[in-house]
């Protein structure tokens, strides 16, 4: 008896630890703490707000990622990106982050960060590599243009590419590259995390169509299109951003889509009233042994001026991922509650 008893706790002890064998992502959207340019509007105390801010939110998981809007400079670096003429127009933006800033990425338990975007060589190559160097200073893994990376999670290999719609990039509406890339790296690895910058940007744009996408005269993607076609490859999660405003998401063959996670941290420079000040901590849950989503939550935040994240108590970023993935995926396979609560429908 006692025998037998032992031999049933050992297996619900098996079965209580495989419970924490998933492998647990949270991701946000575009990340930008303060820059020099076009206007000097930087963080008192390098940022340390956002930590007191934020950085709970940001506990917890394997893989705590998000999108870097600009670079880390130092003072003597020049922005190279703008015409004279485009930037004292307000048409273009380049973004400088003092290189002082760049612990507070850290003290947010960020581990992994996007630099495929339109921002990442605003102050040319210089501060496309120091930002590189900076990153890698404080052990946070930078995705990068035609590039990816690979963790290894709980004995698993995860490989996180980039995917853009620059000249540098591996371009989203190269769809034999996309397909290429992606079922190479599924091949290789376990887990395939793709992130993508793209779609048009703004308030107007809070819709998924299965359109390409244009904006200023540039090719910014098929998301859908994309998105779907990534996943047919070998992709286990898509993760996108670029609009600067929350879009909905899908469940599409058992893996998670998310089209924008809007703006996250965006100090300064950049627009954060209505839309463009609701960003989301998308905390999910993987299969670690076949990439399928299990369960999710959707962390609601908004930002307070200058660009100050916080978790929003009113919800207000559940309700439009809601609304959004009613509006624009109404078969998808997902339930999203009130609360944040994301789970598969029953079969």
């Amino acid at each position: 008896m006692i025998a037998r008893i032992l031999v049933l706790s050992l297996i619900c002890v098996g079965l209580f630890n495989n419970s924490y064998t998933q492998i647990r992502l949270k991701a946000v959207g575009d990340i930008m703490l303060g820059s020099v340019t076009p206007d000097p509007i930087i963080p008192l105390h390098n940022g340390r707000i956002f930590a007191d801010s934020i950085a709970s939110s940001l506990k917890g998981a394997d893989i705590t990622m998000g999108n870097l809007e600009g670079v880390f400079i130092n003072s003597s670096f020049e922005p190279k990106k703008c015409s004279k003429e485009s930037r004292e127009a307000g048409r273009c933006y380049e973004f400088g982050m003092p290189r002082t800033i760049a612990p507070v990425l850290k003290k947010m338990n960020f581990n992994v960060m996007g630099m495929d975007n339109n921002h990442t060589w605003d102050y040319g190559a210089e501060g496309y590599e120091l930002t590189n160097k900076i990153l890698n200073e404080y052990g946070i893994e930078s995705v990068n243009h035609k590039s990816h990376i690979t963790l290894n999670i709980k004995n698993k290999q995860v490989a996180i590419v980039a995917f853009g719609f620059s000249d540098r990039s591996y371009h989203i509406s190269d769809i034999p590259t996309v397909k290429r890339v992606i079922s190479e790296l599924d091949n290789d690895h376990h887990i395939v995390i793709v992130t993508f910058h793209g779609g048009a940007e703004g308030k107007d744009f809070r819709r998924q169509y299965h359109m390409k996408e244009e904006y200023f005269g540039e090719d910014r993607g098929n998301l859908m299109a994309f998105s779907q076609i990534a996943v047919d490859a070998g992709a286990d999660v898509v993760i996108g951003h670029g609009p600067h405003v929350l879009r909905g998401i899908q469940l599409y063959k058992n893996k998670l889509i998310c089209y924008s996670l809007g703006n996250f941290i965006t100090y300064g420079n950049m627009k954060i009233s209505g839309y463009n000040g609701l960003g989301a901590i998308m905390d999910l849950e993987l299969d670690e042994n076949n990439g399928n989503f299990i369960k999710g939550k959707i962390i609601p935040t908004k930002q307070k001026p200058h660009g100050i994240a916080f978790k929003d108590r009113t919800n207000r970023s559940i309700q439009v991922i809601r609304e959004l993935t009613e509006l624009d995926f109404p078969n998808t396979p997902l339930i999203i509650e009130r609360d944040g609560i994301i789970r598969k429908k029953s079969s």
